[in-house]
């Protein structure tokens, strides 16, 4: 009877060895995964971020465009956007190209309202940082 209860100890003792083998493995099998997968879905929603704000971008410079249409009557504006961030807009630089036909004038008020508009589009951005350009276009 002896000899059974030792074998009977061993078996339970190596069985319960394997178990906590097991589960030391799993678990850094698992880390390792988690690892991968959270990396992998930090990169993703950068991405996303980025394309967020590169929608957003091409969202205002179409607004603008629009708007600045109807301020500068007889022109066809072309809005740039540089350095564009949605949190701080300080380093932003917004190019205006108003292409005119026949050499129309854009008067000096319109310019100020163009500027003014893009000021107010822009929380923080420097006036030095808004250029305007004027170039005429033939038929």
């Amino acid at each position: 009877m002896e000899k059974k209860s030792k074998k009977r100890i061993c078996l339970c003792i190596s069985l319960f060895v394997i178990c906590i083998s097991a589960v030391f493995i799993a678990a850094n099998r698992m880390s390792a995964d988690y690892d991968i997968e959270y990396e992998s879905l930090n990169t993703e929603h950068k991405t996303d971020m980025t394309k967020k704000e590169d929608y957003q971008k091409a969202d205002l410079e179409m607004k603008l465009q629009d708007t600045i249409q109807s301020i500068a009557e007889g022109s066809n504006p072309l809005v740039s956007i540089h350095n564009f961030d949605t949190a701080d807009h300080s380093e932003t630089t917004v190019a205006v190209t108003l292409y005119t036909d026949s050499c129309n004038e854009i008067s000096e008020e319109s310019q100020i309202a163009i500027e003014n508009l893009i000021l107010g589009s822009f929380n923080g951005i420097l006036k030095d940082n808004i250029s305007i350009n004027i170039e005429c276009t033939e038929r």
